[in-house]
């Protein structure tokens, strides 16, 4: 590989002298490229500029000398050898120059410029091995200082710390300057001190020692743990020790926090009111928690070590079909059903993997299901009932057919009539009221047999309650009553929109039906103070409703209206849709004196989507947050 020439500034006021000197150096064996300046101010300027191997440096120059030029360079920091040319016989001033820093001299005589190029390749490898000294030791002192862990080198003898590291400084709290020449035991607590004599014991026996069992001392006063690893090291005659040490509060919390997780996981474990085990291969107990143990008395002495079939269920030999070996040999949880005497056990097991992933243990459930059997029975009985809902539903929806075709046959009749009288007139009122009627309690029955998935979206409860009023407003306006809207600028709320329709209309129409003779209902708005909820209130001024009849507003078929056509279940509806889907409502009623519902609802949040793939059609477009 060829090595880079060696960069020599000459700084020689002399033009001819400094070809020579340029010329002979160029001609060395050594690989020297020379760059030349006349005065000491140029070589100066160079030498900020550039960088340079070695400078050869005349003593007589203009203005500034060449010992003049050397304090110059010292001045400047520039590291550099300074190979100094005096006139012959000028050994004064060569002295001089070599005690102010020069590397060499040479004094102009007659061969001086043969000698040149030898002086000027020493110079240059001393520096370089200087160079490559000094880097490695700032590489070393970079990883000492820079360790992460804390490192003190203490003296073997009278162990004084003579250097540590910054790492070691933040540890204590102190600097360098604090530390050095105080006994690493000062920063022992009180109570490690007789661990901290054990160790070094044990270092000066062995050449080396570990611990974990010392607390030191902060500035601060605060003890804390710390990991020790010693090693004791020869340099030259003398011995000292390099500590390692290392903090290890959080492996003390961890482990504190281990312990508490465990006592917690204990805990849990024993205080599960069905039994839970973990078995080996041969269904040897390992474990139980506390209701197994409380179980197994009766049969066994002790738990751990007994055969679960023995312990549970007093067998000499494995349950039938037991799952336990189905789970060891295939990894998966298996499950039994067990009959003894009168009681239904469930027996679940699933496996306990070791480090190959093959099941090493399993943990065995056992549950007791005699009474969920019995409860089973019962739902069964519901179920039947519920069937009939079912059938209600398949009824009501035949039953809009004819219902259609009478609607449809009294508007062609009424259509026809030009000139009806007063009771084919009545006739057909009748008809009519009676239809709406049935469609009313179609439609409730529907709505009450109904499953649905109660999707949800943002809604607009203003535009809601200005749609759901224009569909009662003939009803409103026939009955003189007065609508006051107090609807603040409130957020929207995330609910199942075709819903929370059928609530608005069912409240708002038993507020109508309240006042025959006209009244006022007010409906507002509130933003509740955490911002979490808005409140709708509808709060008319109609008959009210007695403390009697109150408590039983929201019981399904509970109506004080049978005789106006009352089904029961428009506020029953209303009252479970708002409740399953998390909101609330109230009333507040006194005869005479007006009724007042509120309806509390989430706010929606800005992460609030639709819960489904919702095809939203014109109608919603129209109150509904895309």
């Amino acid at each position: 590989m060829n090595q880079d020439p060696y960069k020599v500034l000459l700084i020689e006021d002399n033009p001819e002298q400094a070809r020579l000197m340029k010329l002979i150096t160029g001609r060395s064996e050594f690989a020297i490229e020379s760059f030349i300046a006349h005065d000491a101010e140029s070589g100066l300027h160079l030498l900020q500029e550039q960088s340079f191997d070695v400078v050869v440096l005349d003593y007589h120059l203009p203005r500034l000398n060449g010992l003049q030029a050397l304090k110059k360079i010292k001045d400047l920091k520039i590291s550099i050898p300074v190979i100094m040319v005096t006139g012959q016989g000028d050994e004064r001033i060569a002295v001089q120059a070599m005690r102010q820093g020069a590397y060499d001299y040479l004094v102009k005589s007659k061969d001086y410029l043969d000698l040149l190029p030898s002086v000027i390749e020493r110079a240059m490898k001393e520096k370089r091995l200087s160079s490559q000294l000094q880097q490695s030791e700032q590489r070393f002192f970079a990883l000492f200082d820079r360790a992460s862990i804390a490192i003190f080198i203490i003296d073997a003898v009278s162990l004084h710390m003579i250097q540590v590291n910054k790492r070691a400084e933040e540890l204590i709290g102190l600097e360098s300057t604090q530390l050095m020449q105080r006994p690493f035991q000062d920063l022992c607590s009180q109570r490690s001190l007789k661990e901290w004599h054990k160790f070094y014991s044990d270092l000066r026996e062995k050449g080396h020692a570990n611990s974990d069992q010392i607390f030191l001392v902060r500035s601060d006063n605060r003890l804390f743990p710390v990991d020790v690893n010693a090693s004791l090291v020869s340099i030259g005659p003398k011995k000292v020790v390099q500590l390692f040490v290392r903090d290890i509060s959080e492996k003390f919390k961890m482990q504190k926090q281990l312990l508490l997780s465990r006592q917690r996981l204990i805990s849990l474990f024993d205080g599960i009111t069905d039994l839970i085990s973990v078995q080996d291969r041969e269904h040897n107990l390992i474990m139980g928690n506390k209701r197994y143990a409380q179980a197994v008395t009766q049969h066994a002495q002790k738990l751990v070590g007994e055969k679960c079939y023995k312990a549970l269920f007093n067998r000499s030999t494995p349950c039938d079909n037991c799952p336990a070996r189905e789970t060891f040999a295939t990894g998966e949880a298996r499950f039994l059903e067990i009959f003894y005497h009168g009681r239904t056990f469930h027996i679940w097991t699933y496996p306990m993997a070791g480090l190959d992933g093959k099941p090493e243990f399993l943990i065995e459930y056992v549950k007791d299901v005699t009474d969920q059997k019995e409860i089973e029975k019962q739902l069964i009985k519901a179920e039947k009932l519920a069937s009939i809902g079912l059938l209600s539903s398949g009824i009501a929806h035949e039953l809009r057919n004819p219902l259609n075709i009478i609607e449809t046959a009294r508007y062609t009749i009424e259509e026809i009539l030009e000139n009806k009288d007063a009771t084919v007139e009545n006739r057909l009122s009748i008809i009519k009221k009676n239809v709406r009627r049935a469609s009313i309690i179609i439609d409730n029955l529907l709505q009450f047999s109904r499953h649905s998935d109660y999707e949800r979206e943002r809604i607009d409860l203003r535009k809601l309650l200005d749609q759901t009023l224009d569909l009662l407003e003939k009803d409103v306006n026939r009955r003189n009553i007065e609508i006051v809207k107090e609807i603040q600028d409130t957020p929207k709320t995330f609910f199942s929109l075709d819903s929370l329709k059928q609530v608005f209309l069912n409240i708002i129409l038993n507020a109508v039906q309240a006042m025959p003779e006209g009244g006022k209902l007010l409906i507002r708005t509130r933003t509740l103070p955490d911002d979490q909820w808005v409140t709708i209130d509808f709060i008319d001024s109609g008959k009210g409703i007695s403390e009697e009849n109150l408590k039983h507003i929201f019981t399904p078929f509970f109506s004080t209206k049978r005789n106006q056509g009352g089904t029961g279940l428009g506020l029953y509806l209303s009252y479970t849709i708002i409740k399953r889907e998390g909101g609330d409502i109230s009333v507040k009623s006194k005869e005479d004196k007006g009724t007042q519902f509120s309806i509390k609802l989430p706010v929606a949040k800005a992460t609030d989507t639709f819960l489904q793939s919702i095809s939203v059609n014109s109608q919603h477009s129209n109150y509904v947050n895309k």
